[in-house]
């Protein structure tokens, strides 16, 4: 089964943070783009066959997948301590 992979990366320890939003709870890392991704395989593998297992349905990637950007307004420090 395909499934969406969201890679951000990590600004503490490097590489890249990887998550699978439909299925919930999948999230790894991994130094490179192609590990984070392998990773990420790995655990939506694992996860699914945990919920065969335990007679849970695995879900599908919605019809429709929409990945997109945001700007939010963050206050500055001296905003919030006012």
């Amino acid at each position: 089964m395909r499934y969406t992979v969201v890679l951000v990366p990590d600004r503490r320890d490097g590489g890249f943070v990887a998550y699978v939003p439909s299925i919930p709870g999948c999230v790894t890392q991994g130094e490179f783009v192609e590990d984070a991704l392998a990773m990420a395989r790995d655990a939506a593998t694992a996860l699914a066959g945990e919920m065969v297992e335990s007679g849970e349905e695995v879900p599908g990637e919605p019809e429709r997948t929409i990945v997109a950007s945001i700007d939010a307004d963050v206050p500055s420090l001296a905003m919030v301590l006012a």
